[in-house]
């Protein structure tokens, strides 16, 4: 926990790193003091099938999700949306450009009772 989960279409214009992506947002969630690094988890997902509004072929989206555990604040969770947002647009700067394009942050709270975590080996 954290949970980084990055969704985009298939049709952005850049050619995104998604793995550095995560990595500057890993940064941003470790910088809060909030969270251990060791603890955040990032993915990227590049989709395929996809329809956005009308389903025309100009049509992006860029997606992220950062699931948390409750209980921070509103002011925090608003933060690290708005600097991830900010990574978001860096990143994908091309396809904002020359695409109609949705991009969205979204901070989700994971129910802290029922979040469960089992880590094999060592840290």
């Amino acid at each position: 926990m954290p949970h980084c989960i990055l969704e985009y279409s298939c049709n952005v214009a850049d050619q995104v790193d998604p793995r550095q992506v995560l990595l500057d947002l890993h940064e941003v969630l470790a910088a809060t003091g909030e969270f251990n690094r060791a603890d955040i988890k990032g993915r990227a997902i590049e989709h395929q099938v996809f329809v956005v509004g009308d389903g025309a072929q100009d049509r992006a989206f860029v997606s992220l999700n950062l699931a948390i555990l409750d209980g921070r604040s509103d002011e925090l969770k608003t933060r690290i949306s708005e600097q991830a947002a900010e990574i978001l647009k860096r990143a994908f700067a091309r396809t904002l450009a020359e695409r109609r394009c949705s991009l969205t942050v979204q901070v989700s709270e994971m129910h802290r009772p029922s979040y469960q975590k089992i880590v094999s080996g060592t840290s």
